[in-house]
C-alpha cells in the first residue's frame, strides 16, 4: 500500500529509518455491542406465577448503549495526544502520524427471548452498530478528519439452562459473523476510500461462543453474580481474529419500592490483543508500519474496573425499563491505546 504523496515527501526520510530498524479500554464496536448482550443474558426472560403455573413465554427487548473514549493509556499511565503524535510506528515505537482523539459508539440491540419450560430458555439478539471516531493527523489536508461506520453487527443465538437451583443458571450460544470487517473510508493512507482499522469494523468476522455461569440470591441481601467469556475460533477472511474476551461481574439490589429497584455493580475485565493482522493497514516501502494505534493489532485489549448504577422500574405487569450508568474505576490498556470515559445503557422489554 502506498501513502499519499504529501504524507511520503513528509516522512520518506523517518519511513526509510524506520523500515530498516526493527481490558479494556478501546473496544471494537463487535466486543461493544457483545458485552452488552452479555449484560442482556442475565436479565429473567420471563417472570412466574407459580400459584397459577403461568409462565410469560416470549419477551421482546430493545436497548440502547453507548460509550466514549478519549485520551490515552499506556498500561495505567495517561498519555496526552502530543506524547502519541510522531513518526509511524513499526511496532516497537510508541508514536503515530495520525491519532484518534475522541471515540462514541452506539448500539441498538434487539432481543427475542422464548421460555420453552421452566428450565430452558432461548435468545436471538441482533445489534445495530454505529461508530464515530475524530482524528488529529500531521498528514496536510488531513489535520483533523472524522469517520463513521455504521450497519449490522454480529448476531447472537443462544440458551440458558436453570440447574437444579433456581439461582444457578449456565448460557451457551454462538456469534455468528454478520457484522461487516470490509468498512471503508477516506483516510491519509491514500486518496479515495481504503480499508478502515480493527475499530470501524462492524464485526468479528469469525464464528465465536458466548459462555455464561449466572448466580442469583432472591432473598435478601439481593445478589448477583456473572461469570462469563467469548471464545473466538479460527481466522477471518482478513487474516485476524478478536482477542478472548472475559468477565467477572457483581450487582446488589436494593427495593426502592414496590416497582423500583436500584442496584449498584462492579465488573471485571479482560480482554487478549488481537491475534493476526490485517496487512492492507500497514505502510511503509515495504508496508511494514503502523499509522495510528488503532492499526496495531498489540494496541488492543487489556484489563479494566467498571462501577455501574442503574434502576429498574416495572413500568406495568407486561413492561420493564432499566437504566445504567458506569464508569472505570481502574485501567490497564496495552497501550498506547484510548481509554474509556463511561458507558450508558436503556433496555426497555416485554413479555407476551
Amino acid at each position: 500500500m502506498k501513502l499519499k504523496l504529501s504524507f511520503a515527501a513528509v516522512y520518506s526520510p523517518l519511513l526509510c529509518l524506520f523500515a530498516t530498524a526493527n481490558s479494556l479500554g478501546q473496544s471494537t464496536p463487535s466486543e461493544f455491542a457483545e458485552m452488552s448482550l452479555q449484560e442482556l443474558f442475565n436479565l429473567n426472560i420471563y417472570e412466574t406465577s407459580q400459584a397459577a403455573g403461568a409462565f410469560s413465554a416470549w419477551t421482546l427487548g430493545y436497548k440502547y448503549k453507548t460509550a466514549k473514549f478519549e485520551g490515552y493509556l499506556d498500561g495505567t499511565q495517561s498519555l496526552s495526544f502530543t506524547d502519541v503524535t510522531g513518526p509511524p510506528s513499526d511496532g516497537s515505537g510508541k508514536t503515530f502520524p495520525v491519532v484518534p482523539t475522541t471515540i462514541t459508539q452506539t448500539a441498538h440491540i434487539y432481543t427475542v427471548g422464548y421460555q420453552f419450560n421452566g428450565q430452558w430458555q432461548g435468545h436471538l439478539s441482533i445489534p445495530y452498530i454505529k461508530q464515530k471516531t475524530d482524528h488529529l493527523s500531521l498528514v496536510p489536508g488531513y489535520e483533523t478528519f472524522t469517520i463513521e461506520t455504521s450497519g449490522i453487527g454480529d448476531a447472537v443465538m443462544s440458551a440458558s439452562y436453570n440447574l437444579n437451583s433456581d439461582a444457578w443458571q449456565i448460557s451457551l450460544g454462538v456469534s455468528l459473523p454478520t457484522g461487516s470487517i470490509d468498512e471503508q473510508g477516506d483516510t491519509p493512507r491514500e486518496p479515495g476510500d481504503q480499508q478502515l482499522p480493527y475499530t470501524m469494523q462492524l464485526g468479528s468476522g469469525t464464528y465465536d461462543f458466548p459462555v455464561e455461569l449466572n448466580y442469583q440470591n432472591s432473598t435478601t441481601p439481593n445478589l448477583s453474580m456473572n461469570l462469563s467469556a467469548i471464545i473466538r475460533t479460527g481466522t477471518n477472511d482478513r487474516d485476524y481474529r478478536l482477542g478472548n474476551n472475559y468477565s467477572f461481574s457483581g450487582r446488589y439490589q436494593l427495593k426502592l419500592s414496590p416497582r423500583i429497584k436500584g442496584y449498584a455493580g462492579v465488573t471485571l475485565q479482560y480482554s487478549d490483543s488481537i491475534h493476526g493482522q490485517d496487512a492492507s493497514l500497514l505502510v511503509g516501502d515495504p508496508a511494514t508500519l503502523y499509522p495510528a494505534s488503532i492499526t496495531n493489532p498489540d494496541l488492543y485489549g487489556g484489563k479494566k474496573v467498571n462501577a455501574r448504577l442503574g434502576l429498574l422500574w416495572k413500568v406495568s405487569d407486561d413492561y420493564r425499563l432499566t437504566v445504567e450508568l458506569g464508569q472505570p474505576v481502574y485501567q490497564d490498556l496495552n497501550g498506547p491505546q484510548p481509554k474509556e470515559q463511561w458507558r450508558s445503557a436503556i433496555y426497555l422489554s416485554k413479555t407476551y
